[in-house]
């Protein structure tokens, strides 16, 4: 009876030891809240990562590599005689992107003006979303190599006027050099010569070519860079806009220019603000709208701001666009340091992008 009894009891508590723990974990199951589902991403702002002269916020899907074909003619001052540009001097660049991952992008480009071969990075830092996150916010930024011949590089002003005699000990390279600068003004209207010319005249000298020359050429003068941080929304199907801030930095620079334009006493640097507006008219068409100025130069001296209109159409993987604008410079720091377009002054240009997208 006894054992009978303990067994029985024994049972019992274990049995409610069983519920009691079965009980608290679900308890503690439902305390548990779970983490609010995050709110589903919106539609991107723009259908391509170019707008005119700009990037935008948008990348391709992952695993995609794009190709890139931008085209800008020559101004519309010459009116009839080149066709308003068509036949003018031009600008080309041809790249192609790949899109490692949803949020990260490579590229590499090569651009007809100055020989520039530039290496760039795409990546989205956040993402829009609906009811939520209200912005699309992209980091973009590149080196750009100049691989023009290093006689363009360097410091090659040597002014006409230039006292040779105080500068100069070989009497045969004073004369061969006073001769080279007085040709180069009267073929060309110009007023130096290169560090490259100099040193191969009639009793050149590596001291008389320093005394001449503040600096010959260096590797490092091939390089500029940018960066840029885009805040991009799309405020509703039809609207999408842009806001970029963005910063410019060549080693070389001719001084003499960028310190008469140039109102910080930095010639090597800028900072430049863009903004870029979409209007979509159908599901395919868009009016493009940009501007961008650079803040530290002066008024009324290049650079120039830029700014553009034009019409994108777009498919799921080709973006085509047409467009005005002032700038011909088709790597971005070169628009925002050397634009010596005045649009107004009617220095605009007709030019073109065209991207198309391969997924693996």
């Amino acid at each position: 009876m006894h054992t009978y009894t303990m067994g029985k009891m024994r049972r019992f508590f274990l049995s409610f030891i069983f519920v009691m723990s079965s009980f608290g974990a679900l308890v503690a199951q439902d305390s548990i809240q779970e983490p609010p589902a995050q709110k589903p991403l919106e539609k991107a702002a723009f259908e391509s990562g170019y707008f005119i002269a700009d990037q935008t916020v948008s990348l391709a899907p992952a695993r995609t590599l794009e190709a890139v074909i931008q085209h800008d003619f020559g101004t519309i001052q010459e009116h009839w005689s080149d066709l308003y540009g068509i036949w003018g001097a031009s600008n080309i660049r041809i790249g192609l992107n790949y899109t490692i991952t949803k949020d990260l992008q490579v590229g590499f480009g090569t651009t007809k003006l100055k020989m520039l071969q530039d290496f760039n990075i795409k990546y989205v830092i956040a993402r829009q979303r609906k009811g939520g996150f209200p912005l699309t916010i992209t980091f973009f930024g590149n080196v750009a190599l100049n691989a023009s011949n290093k006689k363009f590089l360097g410091n090659n002003k040597l002014s006409s006027d230039l006292d040779f005699n105080s500068l100069v000990y070989d009497t045969a390279f004073q004369r061969s050099i006073a001769n080279q600068v007085i040709q180069n003004d009267t073929n060309y209207g110009l007023d130096y010569i290169t560090y490259n010319q100099a040193s191969v005249l009639n009793g050149a000298n590596e001291s008389d070519l320093g005394s001449l020359f503040d600096q010959t050429f260096k590797a490092s003068y091939r390089f500029s860079y940018f960066a840029e941080f885009m805040f991009a929304r799309r405020f509703c199907k039809e609207f999408s806009a842009q806001l970029g801030i963005s910063w410019i930095h060549y080693n070389l620079v001719d001084s003499d220019e960028m310190t008469a334009n140039h109102v910080n006493g930095m010639p090597n640097d800028n900072i430049n603000i863009s903004g870029i507006g979409k209007i979509k008219i159908s599901p395919q068409t868009s009016i493009m709208l940009s501007y961008s100025q650079s803040v530290f130069t002066y008024v009324n001296t290049a650079p120039w701001p830029n700014m553009g209109v034009g019409v994108e159409i777009s498919t799921s993987t080709h973006a085509f666009q047409i467009f005005l604008t002032a700038a011909n410079g088709l790597v971005p720091q070169e628009t925002a340091m050397y634009n010596r377009n005045n649009p107004y002054n009617g220095a605009i240009l007709l030019g073109f992008n065209i991207t198309r997208l391969w997924t693996f």
